[in-house]
């Protein structure tokens, strides 16, 4: 797995590396071995070389990189943006170097026709807009078609969130030191990083608290089936789900529970919404005995809890009030998803998220995880890391990349592509957590195994489909471990 680090926290283990007895001089050229690697592996001949820096140490793992590959014979300059005489000490003693070597330093970008560019002008310590020529220059670097490749991270990308500082380096190649960075995998992180290389630095042999998930880790977690098994050794999952107006989102739901490998499943829907379950007679459907979710569907949920091993509530419920069924849920103790109007209902029935537990998941987008903390859309997005940490449970947080949180740990998952972001895929999802819980695991675990497992289904079904034309139960067909 694939160690993930905040601005913050790649400073500090810089800094740690930096105590233990590494120079800071060697770290910066060692990063510049990294970049200038990158560099010669993408340039053609007849390339300059352009290394365009700014003047902190980011700026000068570019100048180091740049007098790398002018030793190595390819013609390299440099484009110091901004006053020398702010530089670090370790940028000024690689810019002495560069200039006693003959390597030209410009102070404009005077573009050449054949040229490959290094991309050192900020790194991670970026925390507000670019502007005014700094900008503008961004603007060119983009528009100029060459081939980028960024030290660390792409200039202008926040290196926590991925939100773009006023403008950003659009880049083929991002050589990132030590770690990834969590904004180069959150907001525009992944469309501006092109490829990414991570180029480690030093030893590092403390505990990986967040961390990139990768196929063969999850592999590790899926439920095996014994020789001899039978539909009761394989969990009884409950599900809480549909309304009269969504009752697609209850099949869905409940499809992708049983795909997703419980033994046998019990839904439990409004009367309305029963019989479109003929279309899947693998689930057992037990009415509400009312039209929508009211307080008199608290006894159904009640009588069907029994002996089941996991419970997943709200994918398409509507407006009923879920607040009664999700109160006896939660005091229940057993596996638990919510998701969708599950969440909505928590927003406004703030009591109980007092009631989250360790056997609890939360799946919210950010539209649902800024109800459920009073705040806003933007402060969300603007601060994905903080937000998963909220709740004392399991939390997984739906984009591009999904964050899953739990006791300290955070979990990136970046599988799947754009065909997810249509309605039916969160309930697809609900029901993969869903049936893994019923199957033993671990919410963290049950969590992050239905994360992959959608997203891997999608790029299955994208592959025949497309991402335009692709629907939630095109995912659901394509679920195979």
């Amino acid at each position: 797995m694939e160690r993930i680090l905040t601005a913050e926290e790649a400073k500090q283990k810089d800094a740690q590396a930096i105590a233990s007895g590494i120079s800071s001089r060697a770290l910066m050229y060692k990063a510049a071995e990294g970049i200038a690697k990158a560099v010669r592996e993408r340039s053609r001949t007849g390339e300059i070389v352009t290394a365009i820096c700014g003047i902190g140490n980011n700026g000068g793992d570019g100048v180091a990189a740049a007098l790398i590959l002018h030793r190595a014979g390819l013609p390299a300059r440099i484009v110091l943006c901004g006053n020398e005489k702010g530089c670090t000490s370790d940028t000024s003693f690689y810019l002495r170097t560069v200039r006693e070597e003959g390597v030209p330093i410009d102070r404009l970008w005077d573009p050449a026709d054949r040229e490959i560019l290094i991309d050192a002008l900020f790194g991670v310590g970026l925390n507000r807009p670019i502007e005014g020529d700094a900008k503008a220059l961004i603007e060119q670097i983009n528009a100029s078609g060459k081939t980028v490749v960024s030290a660390d991270l792409p200039s202008g990308l926040h290196a926590d969130s991925g939100m773009i500082l006023g403008e950003a380096i659009s880049a083929d190649c991002t050589v990132t030191m030590q770690a990834i960075k969590a904004g180069m995998l959150l907001g525009q992180g992944r469309a501006r990083c092109g490829e990414v290389i991570v180029n480690p630095l030093y030893s590092d042999p403390s505990d990986i608290r967040m961390f990139l998930q990768d196929e063969e880790g999850i592999t590790k977690l899926l439920p095996k089936r014994a020789f001899d098994s039978h539909k009761g050794k394989n969990g009884h999952a409950l599900l809480c789900v549909g309304s009269e107006t969504y009752p697609g989102a209850a099949l869905l739901c409940a499809k992708a529970a049983l795909r997703g490998g419980a033994g046998l499943l019990t839904v439990c829907t409004p009367d309305p919404v029963r019989p479109f379950f003929a279309a899947l007679p693998e689930a057992i459907t037990v009415p509400t005995g009312t039209a929508d979710w009211c307080g008199d569907a608290v006894k159904a949920v009640k009588d069907s809890m029994d002996r089941k091993q996991a419970i997943g509530i709200g994918s398409g419920a509507g407006k009923g009030d879920l607040a009664p069924v999700i109160e006896t849920a939660l005091r229940s103790g057993t596996k638990l998803v919510l998701d969708a109007d599950a969440l909505n209902q928590m927003a406004v029935h703030r009591d109980l998220l007092s009631l989250l537990h360790d056997n609890t998941v939360l799946t919210p987008h950010v539209g649902e995880m800024a109800r459920l903390l009073g705040t806003t859309i933007e402060d969300v997005i603007a601060d994905p890391i903080a937000a998963v940490r909220s709740f004392p449970c399991t939390t997984l947080l739906k984009g591009a990349t999904t964050l899953i949180h739990s006791k300290g740990r955070i979990a990136f998952s970046a599988f799947g592509n754009p065909g997810l972001a249509k309605g039916g895929s969160g309930d697809v999802l609900t029901g993969l957590i869903t049936a893994m819980l019923a199957q033993g695991m671990e919410p963290f675990d049950a969590a992050r195994t239905g994360a992959y497992l959608l997203g891997i289904s999608a790029d299955r079904a994208m592959k025949l489909l497309g991402e335009r034309a692709l629907l939630a139960s095109d995912v659901i067909d394509m679920i195979q471990y």
